[in-house]
């Protein structure tokens, strides 16, 4: 997919904003990835995919994707759909009491 110098710093940008949201997280997250992809090339169409996967110790790899006509609202709606994801998993296992020892 071809894009502008422009929207290239703004993805870069919003990757960054969003990472940085995360930072509170750093101890849990392992890794963030994003990928870009135009589905349907040329033909046009809701065919701008983005996809984030976003790895928390000792977890299953999040995955979030989100379709658009315009490959940067893909690329929000995807970042704001996985900082809410990370969230709430991490809060999840934050909330959770640990299991008390069996006695014997």
């Amino acid at each position: 997919m071809e894009l502008t110098r422009e929207d290239r710093a703004y993805i870069r940008h919003r990757i960054e904003t969003r990472a940085s949201k995360l930072d509170k997280f750093h101890s849990e997250v392992e890794r963030l990835s994003v990928r870009l992809e135009d589905v349907n090339g040329p033909r046009g169409g809701v065919d701008k995919v983005c996809r984030a996967k976003v790895t928390v110790k000792g977890l299953p790899p999040v995955v979030v994707e989100r379709r658009h006509q315009s490959a940067l609202a893909a690329v929000d709606g995807t970042l704001d759909a996985t900082e809410r994801a990370v969230r709430k998993i991490v809060g999840r296992r934050r909330n959770t009491p640990r299991r008390a020892r069996s006695r014997r």
